[in-house]
């Protein structure tokens, strides 16, 4: 018999959904894709998301000036139940909890709520200005001490071809290691005082330095290409993975 674990709640208002979404999926590693700050809060994430969970399922429509959705997962192939509680400084508290079935892959479940009265989920905000997110170095990368972390936020216009891109802001730590065996993350933010402008483009790099030549390179979920942040859609908070650069 599934038991659900016990969870211990506070007296504090529980968000009703707006809508809901679950399933189990036996490919663990999609589990991956479900953002660490608990929710999404634009059309790119979420998109990307769907079509990886629920594949060949027509995308809910989502008006994400309006709304968020919140994303629970939990290991094995459970049913997940999520319980959001608004706290009286505005920031939704979010316990996430499950049945309890040994075996491979994993459960999810998805909803969405108003963004009305909300500033932060699990006190991460939703409006934060900037760009935010988190550098993995993954568990089978080789130790490395001593380094440099450059983790940068970058302008450019669409339409100059010939111009370059202007360093809007950036986030470092002149010495950085990591310890092979065990995932090495660092939480990131930048351009906290940008004010993006919709005829603007912006992207993030991430490197890892040694005496001046970068020895990794961070990628956004693990995949080549330019890290687009901010505008047209583009996603304020990014997971980056790194690797060793070849």
């Amino acid at each position: 018999m599934a038991i659900l674990s016990s969870v211990a709640f506070a007296a504090a208002p529980v968000v009703e959904p707006t809508g809901m979404w679950s399933s189990k999926i036996k490919d663990e590693s999609l589990r991956k894709l479900a953002p660490q700050s608990g929710f999404i809060a634009d059309a790119q994430t979420w998109k990307k998301l769907w079509t990886a969970w629920q594949p060949g399922e027509e995308l809910p429509k989502v008006d994400f000036t309006k709304e968020l959705i919140l994303v629970g997962t939990v290991p094995g192939p459970n049913q997940v139940v999520i319980r959001p509680t608004l706290t009286d400084k505005r920031n939704v508290k979010l316990a996430v909890f499950g049945t309890e079935i040994a075996g491979p892959g994993f459960g999810y479940k998805l909803i969405k709520i108003s963004r009305e009265g909300v500033k932060t989920v699990n006190g991460k905000a939703i409006e934060a200005k900037g760009a935010q997110g988190v550098l993995i170095i993954p568990k089978t990368v080789g130790s490395f001490e001593g380094h440099t972390l450059e983790i940068k936020l970058w302008e450019y216009d669409p339409f100059l071809a010939d111009a370059s891109a202007k360093l809007v802001d950036e986030f470092g730590a002149k010495t950085y290691g990591h310890m092979q065996g065990k995932d090495t993350e660092t939480s990131f933010s930048v351009g906290a005082k940008l004010e993006p402008r919709k005829d603007r483009r912006y992207y993030i790099t991430v490197f890892v330095v040694k005496d001046g030549k970068r020895t990794h390179i961070g990628e956004r979920d693990g995949k080549s290409g330019l890290c687009k942040v901010l505008t047209q859609g583009n996603p304020a908070w990014v997971k980056m993975i790194a690797r060793a650069v070849r």
